[in-house]
């Protein structure tokens, strides 16, 4: 432990008692570890993606147009479920970042107990509520969000522990589970029977339940295994702990659909149901993205303060390189909508435009939000968010109504995201070690390869010879402006392999 700073994982350090030494190895910030475990999750991820991606343009081929706009309706209320545990999963992350599963087993199952009556307390009531309140369709999509919410709630807090104590491979395979299982009853409902928004929606969350069983199975928080002490007041802990955590995830996730969020209050469900076909488009980077963080999050809990400069500088780079470099998914994506999607063609333009956030979107995902937590400054970063909600709901909500047109709502949306991760930037810079010039040359070697994206992209220009021009610029851009950013990946990937 003497080589490991324990910095705080809480703004209230006797909330959470810090890793023991046996934890964390002394050696800290492990590349080869890392990689191995992000080829684990990441391996998952994929195959999750794949079945996500397939299932963006199977769905939307069995179904009315109409149907469809329901259809992500719910999957847009769906991915706030999250609120209804109060903080407490993100509190038990906390608690047991960085600690070996046997130190923390005893807690899962008082975990679990205590989440299930919460969800009881709180969803039955607004159960009730919308049975009377709503009618038809919004009903029916209201109902499905809270029985969705304890299945996802729960399958959370598992995947959290096993995360914490660094044992991705569950976590891979539940992640794969749900959308593998979606995707086959999908395909297996349409075989026989005509599909609608309502059968689509009851297939996925009935296939969320099989993770649940899954981790449940593989954890057995119903037996005693390894460190059996106290668990009195873990509710409480985690909750405190928490609950900053959960509004700032909550906020971060509300800003990146704040756009969808508009265009659901402002557009006809056929409109909605265009835009959130561009987004959903999307589901292939934001995946990687999201299993990236899980897997920077637990090894950056054992990682020095000076070491974590170190490491921010490279990794920020790294996004926006790999960023550049797979960029020409649009062409595919195109492709694709327009032989296999005719009817969802005009979703390509708001594609377009919405890939362009996708750095700002990684950096502050994988990066800032993990700096902010394991530097013990989530309710700054949370008062942050919240400043920055505001902003983006006003702002994408007024262009949804009065603009006229989607892609200045897209536009909107990128604008907000690139300004937010420099406001974040430059609030964490005492955490990351970054400075104006770094921010500047970051913008720079952004702005350059998204003009070049921007302009082989465009209307009239033949695939390969865009594909071919734009990586022309790329490495151009790339390799000048991100030389010595390039030489230290590459010495760590050589340091790793030796």
């Amino acid at each position: 432990m003497a080589s490991v700073e324990t910095t705080p994982l809480s703004e209230d350090k006797a909330m959470i008692a810090p890793p023991s030494a046996g934890a964390i190895e002394a050696a800290g910030w492990k590349p080869s570890d890392i990689a191995a475990d992000i080829a684990t999750l990441g391996t998952g991820t994929l195959l999750a993606g794949i079945f996500n991606v397939a299932l963006v343009f199977i769905v939307p081929k069995l179904i009315s147009v109409e149907d469809y706009g329901y259809w992500r309706l719910f999957a847009l209320y769906a991915a706030y479920v999250g609120f209804v545990h109060l903080g407490f999963a993100d509190g038990a992350l906390l608690r047991w970042a960085g600690r070996p599963l046997r130190e923390f087993h005893h807690e899962i199952g008082p975990a679990i107990k205590y989440l299930l009556l919460q969800h009881i307390l709180l969803l039955v009531p607004l159960c009730v509520i919308a049975v009377f309140a709503l009618r038809g369709p919004l009903r029916f999509v209201a109902i499905a969000v809270a029985i969705f919410a304890p299945l996802y709630n729960l399958t959370a807090t598992l995947q959290f522990g096993l995360q914490s104590a660094r044992v991705f491979r569950p976590v891979a395979l539940s992640t794969v589970t749900a959308p593998a299982i979606f995707f086959i009853a999908v395909l297996l409902w349409a075989s026989r029977w005509h599909s609608q928004f309502r059968e689509i929606i009851i297939l996925f969350v009935s296939a969320w339940a099989v993770p649940l069983v899954f981790l449940l199975v593989w954890t057995k928080p119903w037996s005693r295994v390894g460190n059996t002490g106290p668990v009195k007041g873990l509710a409480g802990s985690c909750l405190l702990s928490g609950w900053p955590i959960l509004m700032a995830n909550t906020g971060v996730g509300l800003i990146q659909y704040a756009d969808r969020m508009a265009v659901s209050w402002a557009a006809s469900i056929q409109n909605f149901a265009q835009y959130s076909m561009a987004a959903s488009a999307m589901a292939v980077p934001i995946t990687a993205i999201q299993a990236c963080s899980k897997v920077v999050f637990s090894h950056m809990a054992g990682v020095t303060a000076g070491s974590r400069k170190r490491v921010y500088g490279v990794a920020s780079w790294a996004l926006l390189i790999a960023w550049a470099l797979l960029l020409p998914y649009y062409f595919a994506l195109d492709s694709f909508v327009r032989h296999y999607l005719p009817r969802y063609l005009p979703s390509v333009d708001y594609s377009r435009i919405l890939l362009l956030a996708i750095p700002f979107v990684a950096v502050i995902q994988i990066l800032q939000m993990s700096y902010a937590y394991l530097n013990g400054v989530q309710k700054g970063f949370l008062a942050r968010t919240l400043a920055v909600l505001t902003v983006s709901l006003g702002i994408t909500t007024f262009a949804a109504f009065h603009a006229g047109s989607l892609r200045i709502v897209a536009g909107a949306q990128v604008a907000i995201l690139g300004a937010w991760w420099l406001f974040n930037e430059w609030s964490l810079r005492k955490w990351t070690g970054q400075n104006g010039r770094e921010w500047t040359k970051f913008i720079v070697v952004y702005l350059l390869a998204g003009a070049g994206y921007w302009l082989t992209t465009a209307p009239g220009v033949r695939v390969v010879k865009a594909v071919l021009l734009y990586y022309l610029v790329v490495g151009i851009v790339v390799g000048l402006g991100c030389r010595d950013k390039i030489e230290m990946l590459l010495a760590g990937i050589r340091r790793a392999a030796a």
